[in-house]
């Protein structure tokens, strides 16, 4: 017992908490491994999750096995069980092997037969805010994905996503539209998740209804 709560520790600790895990609002699963990661607050991150070099937004979560390395994650964004985002990148052209002991200093394998970095091996990978992706995806290196897009489970995201774009497939395409083009641009231009926590605490059933949402809203910022 004593051994396993050590290795929680120390899979928490990898790198330093942030203040946000100081205020505990940060919930982490058994086995999470943490590097270079920063987080918002109300953060939710699974067991067997790994998080290397990236930004969590608040109010998101990530469902057990993810793996996140290079990404910006926005606010109020729902991941699913063993999404890997970021993961990577070998060369396909030109070069003779795809294997990094040619190209890179990494020593992913344990050693490297290279002097340098030869080859981009990761991407920046951006996922805006109230973005839904389904179990099993995979998003590669230098995507965009828009604010509230849903990526369909078991997609390969090879391409930016429109924002409110329903993608599925591999790989991913666009299926349709989450809204119409006016509620779209209106939500882009409210950008709800910005507001303050108490201001989604009293309108949380405005949520409920898009047309009615942007009725009520539209009224407001036009007053």
């Amino acid at each position: 017992m004593a051994i396993k709560f050590l290795k929680k520790m120390l899979s928490i600790f990898f790198s330093s908490p942030s203040e946000t895990e100081k205020k505990n609002t940060l919930r982490l699963g058994p086995n999470a491994t943490i590097d270079n990661t920063t987080f918002g607050e109300h953060v939710s991150i699974g067991k067997n999750c790994y998080l290397y070099n990236s930004k969590i937004g608040s109010y998101t979560y990530l469902s057990q096995g993810v793996s996140i390395m290079n990404t910006e994650l926005g606010k109020f964004c729902s991941i699913a069980q063993n999404v890997l985002i970021g993961g990577g990148m070998h060369p396909s052209k030109t070069f003779v092997s795809t294997s990094p002991v040619f190209y890179s200093l990494s020593k992913q394998c344990g050693t490297t037969f290279s002097d340098s970095n030869y080859f981009r091996e990761m991407g920046k990978t951006t996922i805006g805010n109230d973005v839904w992706i389904g179990a099993n995806v995979v998003v590669f290196d230098d995507v965009i994905i828009g604010d509230g897009a849903i990526i369909g489970a078991g997609s390969i995201v090879t391409k930016d996503v429109q924002p409110y774009s329903i993608v599925f497939g591999s790989p991913a395409k666009h299926t349709r539209f989450r809204f119409d083009g006016d509620e779209i641009k209106f939500l882009q231009k409210l950008e709800w998740w910005n507001k303050d926590e108490e201001w989604l605490k009293l309108n949380y059933k405005d949520f409920h209804q898009i047309k009615l949402f942007k009725k009520k809203y539209n009224a407001e910022d036009n007053s």
